[in-house]
């Protein structure tokens, strides 16, 4: 029987990988007071992530890492699916990598979502995305969010997971609580309702605050609390997954 695992990233995971700026308090303050446009603000937000990334290496990321174990330890029949809130593609930029240097030209057979990171929010990757889902800042309320080929997509894989994994991600901002809101409404009828959510976060008092709003939105799921930073529990061997989509030995789940 097929068993697939969506990863939902938000910007906690970034962080863990060596992406750690944020667009300053100023330049919202600025869009707020209209001193500069959504486009202008944009382009910025664009070009500055891009230089941050830049000295970022390509290798022995925890992104990498992950990918690593996802090749060599997801269970037959299992698959994963990538989705992210942030901006940045460095998980993008890491699977590329990875799949040029293990299967050039080829799909890795673990990821239901081939080669391809979905984002919710828009991202600052170059090319040309006829399907990219719009730029959405943290200034933006819920009803900016319009219905897009990508976005409809990351949505339907959430929906109808029964594993979920949470990186990084606090829901605080009118977007994510959208996003969350969004997906309860789906609860009675699709898989999340009755879904398994691993959440993984350092910060003790957000992971609890995140874990919360999850049972608030979802009463008949289970959920795993991982207080750990995400490059420290890949480097573990996520035991929490163990059995679900990884082989191997694992410890019991601690639901609550």
């Amino acid at each position: 029987m097929s068993q697939g695992c969506t990863w939902l990233f938000g910007r906690g995971a970034s962080i863990a990988n060596g992406l750690k700026w944020e667009v300053p308090q100023d330049w919202k303050d600025d869009l707020i007071a209209e001193r500069i446009t959504r486009g202008t603000q944009v382009r910025m937000i664009t070009e500055r992530l891009r230089q941050e990334m830049m000295p970022i290496p390509e290798y022995s990321t925890p992104y990498t890492r992950l990918l690593d174990m996802m090749a060599s330890s997801t269970i037959d029949q299992g698959h994963h699916r990538l989705l992210t809130t942030n901006w940045d593609y460095l998980l993008q930029r890491d699977l590329n990598f990875w799949i040029n240097a293990n299967s050039p030209g080829y799909a890795p057979r673990f990821l239901s979502t081939h080669d391809t990171v979905y984002h919710l929010n828009g991202s600052v990757e170059p090319g040309d995305f006829q399907n990219r889902s719009p730029f959405l800042l943290e200034t933006d309320s819920a009803s900016v969010r319009k219905t897009t080929y990508e976005a409809n997509k990351a949505l339907n894989y959430l929906l109808w997971s029964n594993l979920i994994v949470i990186v990084g991600m606090s829901f605080e901002c009118d977007l994510d609580r959208g996003l969350l809101g969004t997906l309860r409404a789906h609860e009675g009828d699709t898989p999340i309702g009755s879904a398994l959510f691993v959440v993984v976060e350092p910060n003790r008092e957000i992971l609890e605050t995140t874990y919360k709003k999850l049972a608030y939105c979802f009463p008949r799921a289970n959920g795993v609390r991982v207080n750990s930073c995400f490059a420290e529990w890949v480097d573990s061997g996520m035991p929490e997954l163990g059995q679900k989509i990884f082989v191997g030995e694992c410890r019991e789940p601690r639901h609550t």
